[in-house]
């Protein structure tokens, strides 16, 4: 060989990978029913109620740093059952894991959790009037997203009308 045939190891030039052709990136899908929420819905609604939870958690936190019990949570030198502090976290959760699993009619289950919340805040007033009016706050604003999703919700198609061909005539 030649010297000249010969490639200066500097201008080796590396090797670009052959690109893959393009795959669709179609994930399969359920089909929507009558009674789900669109799927931007879906996600709201499950944000809000998973808002409404961390809401109740900050709730929670505070409550024991400031040494102001709740009536979920007692006074931190006797604490209530975990059963009973976990109570109030049940309908935002509950709500959370149901709309993860598409479940139909969410709205109307959203509605009561809203009064589950708010029930949690409003039995807080009499004790610690911040805390009650901060997580009535959180009742609310599940129930103005709650109501809100009503317009995402899909409703089947209406049947069809028959005509009277006499009554026309």
């Amino acid at each position: 060989m030649s010297p000249s045939s010969v490639p200066h190891p500097l201008d080796v030039r590396p090797q670009v990978p052959v690109p893959s052709p393009p795959v669709d990136d179609v994930r399969p899908t359920r089909p929507l029913r009558e009674g789900d929420l669109s799927h931007g819905w879906h996600t709201l609604f499950w944000l809000s109620w998973a808002g409404v939870t961390a809401g109740l958690a900050a709730v929670w936190y505070s409550s024991r740093i400031t040494g102001l019990a709740t009536w979920w949570l007692g006074p931190e030198v006797s604490p209530r059952l975990i059963l009973i502090n976990l109570l109030p976290f049940v309908a935002p959760l509950g709500l959370c894991l149901m709309t993860l699993s598409h479940r139909r009619w969410m709205p109307y289950w959203g509605i009561g959790g809203a009064v589950a919340t708010a029930l949690v805040g409003v039995l807080d007033i009499g004790r610690v009037r911040g805390y009650g009016v901060v997580e009535c706050t959180l009742a609310t604003a599940a129930l103005a997203v709650t109501i809100a999703s009503f317009a995402g919700l899909l409703r089947g198609a209406p049947a069809p009308v028959e005509v009277d061909s006499q009554a026309t005539a």
